[in-house]
């Protein structure tokens, strides 16, 4: 258990400071406006908290019911980014002025950001199993 908390703690951590890299130079990049919400500090963090932490109640409940969790939760986190892909691009159609100045560039960011969270996540999952 203490193992477990422990690398999900270290992904949060890992995903948050690559992510929040991304989004800083993302601005820059994608020309949107410093207060870009999904580039900023507290969405960053609670994507790079939540990704992990939703892994690894995940793999539990699939380790709860299968013999061998590993495929499933793989194929189950590569379901649930691709998913997550459809929250960066649905700004393509919103209206909302927090969103205002968005560009393909910018979407495409987020798409990376969502993908590093998935990877720490994952690899974080499978490191805390290891000789357990």
């Amino acid at each position: 258990m203490l193992r477990t908390i422990f690398f999900t703690a270290l992904a949060a951590g890992l995903a948050f400071v690559i992510d929040f890299a991304l989004g800083q130079a993302g601005i820059r990049i994608a020309q949107v406006p410093r207060t870009f919400p999904p580039f900023t500090a507290l969405p960053i963090l609670s994507g790079a908290i939540g990704g992990p932490v939703l892994a690894s109640l995940t793999f539990a409940i699939i380790q709860a019911v299968a013999r061998q969790p590993e495929k499933p939760f793989l194929f189950t986190a590569i379901f649930v980014l691709a998913l997550s892909f459809a929250l960066p691009l649905r700004l393509s159609f919103t209206k909302s002025a927090r969103f205002a100045g968005v560009t393909p560039t910018a979407q495409m960011i987020l798409v990376l950001m969502h993908t590093v969270v998935a990877t720490v996540s994952v690899a974080a999952v499978l490191q805390s199993r290891r000789n357990h």
